[in-house]
């Protein structure tokens, strides 16, 4: 009688759907950790919902401007509130009124916004 695959392999070595099963049990209890071993993030983790609705005030106060002809003082506008957020992120680690990832990411990716913004916007005045 011929046996299959399965009865030819190793009773100890698991299945790809058991090695699945176990990594998920095995991320599941890694602490804040997904079911799925990626970090986990929640809405509620990542900023206070004053400080959202400031800098949605200014992105607004920064698009009438832009629409009223000032593009330059929109461009500044968004960049001052870029470089703010992220110096505030850098200062208040912790205590930052908003987090996306490590205190180094997000203050670099706020002042580096900010400035990008504003030399994207100069070159861009220098070649017209």
């Amino acid at each position: 009688m011929m046996k299959s695959a399965a009865q030819h392999a190793d009773p100890g070595a698991l299945t790809s759907s058991q090695q699945g099963h176990e990594q998920t049990n095995k991320a599941e209890r890694t602490p804040n950790r997904g079911p799925h071993g990626h970090p986990f993030v929640s809405e509620s983790q990542e900023g206070h919902p004053i400080f959202e609705g400031v800098i949605f005030l200014v992105v607004i106060a920064s698009a009438l401007v832009a629409i009223s002809g000032n593009t330059m003082a929109a461009t500044v506008i968004v960049s001052v509130a870029a470089i703010v957020s992220g110096v505030l992120r850098l200062i208040l680690r912790k205590k930052s009124p908003w987090k996306v990832r490590s205190v180094a990411f997000d203050s670099f990716i706020g002042i580096c916004l900010g400035v990008g913004l504003l030399l994207t916007y100069l070159s861009i005045q220098l070649l017209l």
